[in-house]
């Protein structure tokens, strides 16, 4: 199907799965099996961007409900694999030139159309951002600190667990780690057992990052509508069909490359939903620092003049600083 819509910012993204697959693909794999992984990459793609109306659109027939049924499409597939055959991703070309090969050929076998949208940035000031960062780290540190986080993991995993497991799961339990993530040692214990209660565990921990991320966001969405009523009715809605940047900030929160560090996890939704949002932050001010001959001055620092005004310093050799100013650079002293 031809004429569907990437945002020209998504390239990025392809070309990142595009690099990834490089790293991780033995040479000579088949170009089924590639274009196969690149497929499902793609998917994810569109979750993690909030462009479920491209997934939609790719086969309105039977829409794609998983990103296994995008990698075994029986119209994609073949397609993408035509663009491989063109491409000899073991020859000694460059590797950004391979990279960039791999997400066209995704372009193209998608039959997509990449367009540049209408600028719809809201800039706030980054004292927000840090205000907004403080009062969701805050809510996310009450839930996710040690060892409550493994606590609730486990006892919300353990309510949901069939009877029949409940010894394996203690035995299973006892050998996570201090934030229930991660089995420090396999225990000895039936091998459906063992996948019954590890996708228990997930499955909490899924739970307990949407409430906490949801919670979190609330926070952090009230101040951000001090400052702008637009941006913060960005967040729960609609990026494109239905998901929304606050659906899209916990499931990358959920992915389990994130480690559930309070600092971490937060960083993950504000930054998610600032990208989502269309949320640009104004560097924060620099404050120039007074000058005087008895301080110490580094290459880089803002300094203020009484007479010169304010400057950055651009050398600093002995007990000597060369400064750009306005009116152009000065020599000053400075304590070694």
């Amino acid at each position: 199907m031809a004429g569907l819509e990437l945002p020209r910012g998504h390239l990025a993204h392809l070309q990142a799965l595009g690099s990834s697959l490089l790293d991780s693909r033995k040479p000579g794999t088949d170009n089924e099996a590639v274009a196969g992984v690149l497929l499902a990459a793609f998917y994810d793609v569109c979750w993690r961007t909030g462009q479920d109306q491209l997934l939609a659109e790719l086969d309105p027939a039977q829409p794609l409900s998983d990103r296994s049924e995008l990698a075994d499409h029986p119209r994609y597939l073949p397609a993408l694999v035509g663009q491989l055959d063109t491409i000899d991703l073991d020859a000694g070309s460059p590797r950004n030139t391979k990279v960039k090969q791999l997400a066209d050929a995704v372009v193209s076998a998608l039959g997509l159309s990449v367009i540049d949208p209408a600028d719809r940035t809201v800039t706030l000031d980054d004292k927000v951002r840090v205000a907004v960062h403080a009062a969701m780290l805050d809510i996310v540190t009450s839930a996710l600190s040690v060892p409550q986080v493994r606590e609730t993991i486990v006892a919300r995993a353990r309510a949901a667990c069939d009877p029949r497991f409940h010894a394996a799961f203690d035995k299973i339990a006892a050998q996570l780690d201090q934030r229930g993530v991660r089995l420090e040692k396999t225990p000895k214990v039936p091998l459906d057992a063992l996948q019954a209660v590890q996708r228990l565990l997930a499955e909490a921990r899924d739970q307990l990052i949407e409430e906490v991320g949801r919670t979190a966001i609330d926070r952090g969405k009230a101040l951000i509508e001090s400052a702008s009523p637009e941006a913060a009715a960005r967040i729960d809605a609609p990026v494109s069909l239905r998901l929304t940047p606050r659906d899209v900030a916990i499931w990358r929160a959920q992915e389990p490359k994130v480690p559930m560090i309070p600092a971490v996890v937060t960083d993950t939704l504000l930054a998610a939903i600032s990208e989502l949002s269309s949320i640009a932050w104004r560097a924060p001010e620099r404050v120039a620092r007074p000058y005087a001959a008895t301080q110490a001055f580094v290459v880089g620092e803002l300094i203020e003049h009484s007479k010169f005004g304010v400057g950055t310093v651009k050398t600093a050799a002995a007990n000597r600083i060369e400064v750009e100013f306005a009116d152009g650079p000065h020599t000053l002293v400075h304590r070694k």
